[in-house]
């Protein structure tokens, strides 16, 4: 009996142990990622924990931009721009990143700036930036997916350039959220979204229509200078703190003027 009671508390204490060992992330050391990109392999990575920093500018296919070049010849002082080059499709889902994503790098020191191209598909559905996210004058040049994505640090998408629509919906910001100067060329959703800091969207430019349905401001806002296009939609939206919509245009009209129509309908 004795023997029998025992494998049934071993059994039961087995049984508690699974849910930890199903649930728990394989982790991948992001120098390997780095090494797919090299080989011109897709990367592909689900329930994922990502160790060390992921930085796309330190890829090999990386050439000199032009322009900078020419206007280094001219003027002492001017910054070199090198585009860094990531052909092949990258996905995570559901993963957590431990250290910093970068897609752009400034080198004070040496006055460079490193910037990555997305050819592929992009997608971080679901995923957890623990550390850094920097995107700054990064070009996506097909779908670019960032739903249901967690921010803990400074989300960094100043310039950046998407080619199709994006969504952001259902993610957390807990820094600071930095979309100035971004171009958005079609849809974008930041509906259920939640931005704990500053929200920059200043200069920002919606030309197909975007949505932050339901969308939750916690930090100041800033849409100054923004354009947008419709479809534009604001149902829902809580604005905890300062909000500045001086000169932002909806269809070219002043965004006072929109609302105005929009709550007479």
């Amino acid at each position: 009996m004795k023997t029998v009671k025992t494998f049934k508390i071993l059994f039961i204490a087995t049984l508690l142990l699974i849910p930890s060992l199903t649930f728990a992330k394989s982790q991948v050391k992001a120098s390997q990622i780095i090494d797919q990109i090299n080989a011109g392999k897709a990367v592909q990575y689900k329930d994922a924990e990502i160790v060390g920093d992921l930085d796309f500018t330190s890829i090999k296919d990386v050439t000199l931009d032009a322009k900078s070049k020419r206007n280094s010849q001219r003027r002492n002082g001017s910054t070199l721009t090198y585009w860094c080059h990531v052909r092949p499709p990258i996905s995570f889902i559901n993963c957590v990143f431990k250290g910093d994503v970068l897609a752009y790098i400034h080198d004070e020191d040496e006055n460079e700036t490193y910037n990555a191209i997305f050819y592929k598909d992009v997608d971080f559905q679901g995923c957890d930036f623990q550390g850094k996210s920097a995107f700054k004058y990064v070009e996506f040049r097909s779908n670019a997916n960032f739903k249901n994505t967690q921010y803990h640090k400074e989300a960094l998408f100043k310039y950046t350039k998407f080619s199709t629509d994006v969504s952001f919906s259902g993610s957390s910001f807990y820094e600071a959220a930095n979309f100035k100067y971004t171009k958005f060329p079609e849809p974008v959703y930041f509906d259920k979204t939640t931005f704990q800091r500053f929200a920059n969207f200043k200069y920002a430019k919606f030309p197909e229509g975007v949505t932050f349905e339901n969308t939750h401001f916690k930090g100041n806002v800033d849409f100054k200078y923004t354009k947008f296009y419709e479809p534009v939609n604001f149902d829902g939206v809580v604005f905890d703190d300062d909000v500045d919509f001086k000169y932002t245009k909806v269809e070219g009209k002043s965004f006072v003027t929109y609302l105005i129509k929009k709550k007479l309908k």
